[in-house]
């Protein structure tokens, strides 16, 4: 790996490493009709790979035409059986770097990621293959929780077709809220179900045919840029793109709007629906980009299947309801919908990332060139089993960034493992009840408790 710093790199955009270059600068090697990715400074081919990756095709794109060496140890609980896999794929030896290495602290970089790698591997999934007879991928095993999200969620679509009103409105935006974290999350991580096939497909009909966002789009932005670069204000959309309304890190320019951000952040969020649909165009169709991250690896198919899931989406919660009962009585439930939905999903967002103590600004330089570390200080752990089902695990929060494609099930066992970990190694762990979590976050809006209102130094 180490050669390939003699050879050339080519230019690298917005998001870091996230970039990568075009056709037109392909090194010799490397054919225009081929698709590449790079680990650890290797080039790969993996072209053939994608008919067989366990995790299907459409996780396998993520990694085209990119330094995927933080998706690929992050996104595999058993190093060595991947390794295998990796020695399997043809070796591209190529003049010109396909883009260049990866700069961010890597996975299997971390000591703390490995300890806690290997206790989950011998205390979780050893007994699970002891059990089953054959190696655990700790996918599945969701389906009452995804069946809960359904029946709720094509209850809520069924009231709110029949009556349109404002109480059915906030029920369908609930039922889009738990629909995103309950089955097109843990689906599109890859994690729902044991079959790619059902993953793909239920992280497309929770995520483009009941909330209306598309899951290419987010399959980009949010396992490409927000786990790899948890809350860092260069790399992880989640955080640059709401900047500069919404300042969520120190390192970010302060302008004189910042010191009334908790009175219009709540009033911002319900706009996230109608942002969301603006950016799915703009990113599937003309950029075919996200912010900081290109879709090299996106097929026709997943193409179309963003152009059905829009039809179906607003044909469903807009123009059915509008044919049935007229445009007048439909457009205030459908804005209802939207913006209660989006206002729920954000204050999940905001507990589980952004309040005080889980930037990086505050992280010590030890933390920041070590990967577990990093997402361990920058994440919370938070609630009990009755958000968990309610959030689809994710109040693990700590733990679904160690291992982002395993179901919920196994964050209840890890979690006093991988805390246990922490407290013996002196790395902060944050859990806290869902009380505590909501009253710092009111306290942010009502400015008792700073949101990164002051510049530094000040």
């Amino acid at each position: 790996g180490h050669s390939s710093h003699a050879r050339g790199t080519l230019a690298m955009g917005k998001g870091g490493n996230a970039s990568a270059a075009g056709p037109a600068a392909l090194g010799k090697g490397l054919n225009p009709d081929r698709q590449y990715t790079q680990i650890r400074g290797q080039v790969y081919d993996i072209t053939d790979f994608a008919k067989s990756h366990p995790g299907g095709a459409q996780l396998l794109a993520l990694a085209v035409g990119r330094d995927a060496t933080i998706l690929f140890e992050s996104h595999h609980v058993r190093p060595e059986l991947v390794a295998k896999t990796l020695k399997s794929l043809p070796k591209v030896d190529t003049d010109v770097n396909l883009c260049p290495d990866e700069s961010f602290p890597k996975p299997l970089d971390s000591p703390i990621y490995r300890r806690i790698q290997q206790r989950v591997r011998d205390e979780i999934m050893a007994p699970l293959e002891q059990k089953n007879g054959r190696a655990p991928s700790g996918r599945g095993g969701l389906v009452r929780d995804a069946a809960a999200v359904l029946v709720f969620s094509i209850a809520a679509l069924v009231w709110y077709i029949k009556d349109p009103c404002l109480l059915s409105g906030c029920a369908l935006g609930f039922a889009g809220y738990w629909s995103g974290t309950g089955l097109q999350h843990t689906a599109n991580h890859g994690g729902l179900c044991k079959s790619s096939f059902w993953n793909q497909f239920w992280g497309w009909f929770g995520s483009d045919v009941i909330i209306g966002k598309s899951s290419l789009e987010w399959r980009y932005h949010h396992m490409v840029s927000h786990h790899s670069y948890c809350n860092d204000h260069e790399r992880d959309q989640d955080v640059y793109t709401s900047f500069p309304l919404i300042r969520l890190d120190e390192s970010q320019p302060w302008a004189w709007h910042h010191q009334f951000q908790q009175i219009y952040t709540p009033l911002v969020w319900p706009f996230l629906y109608a942002a969301s649909q603006v950016g799915d165009f703009t990113n599937v169709l003309v950029n075919k980009a996200s912010p900081g991250v290109e879709y090299h690896g996106v097929t026709k198919s997943e193409v179309a299947q963003y152009v059905l899931g829009k039809v179906a989406h607003f044909g469903l919660t807009l123009f059915l309801p509008a044919y049935l009962h007229g445009f007048e009585k439909t457009i205030v439930p459908f804005l209802t919908f939207g913006a209660f939905g989006s206002f729920v999903l954000c204050w999940f967002f905001i507990v589980s990332h952004n309040l005080d103590g889980l930037r990086p600004s505050q992280l010590s330089k030890e933390t920041k060139s070590d990967w577990g570390r990093w997402q361990i200080e920058t994440s919370a752990t938070w609630g009990n089993s009755f958000w968990s089902f309610l959030s689809g695990g994710l109040n693990y929060q700590i733990e679904h960034h160690m291992f982002p494609d395993i179901s919920m099930k196994q964050y209840q066992i890890a979690q006093p493992k991988i805390k246990a970990i922490c407290e013996k190694h002196g790395v902060p762990y944050v859990q806290e009840s869902v009380w505590k979590r909501v009253v710092q976050l009111a306290d942010v809006m009502v400015g008792k408790r700073d949101m990164l209102v002051w510049e530094n130094g000040d």
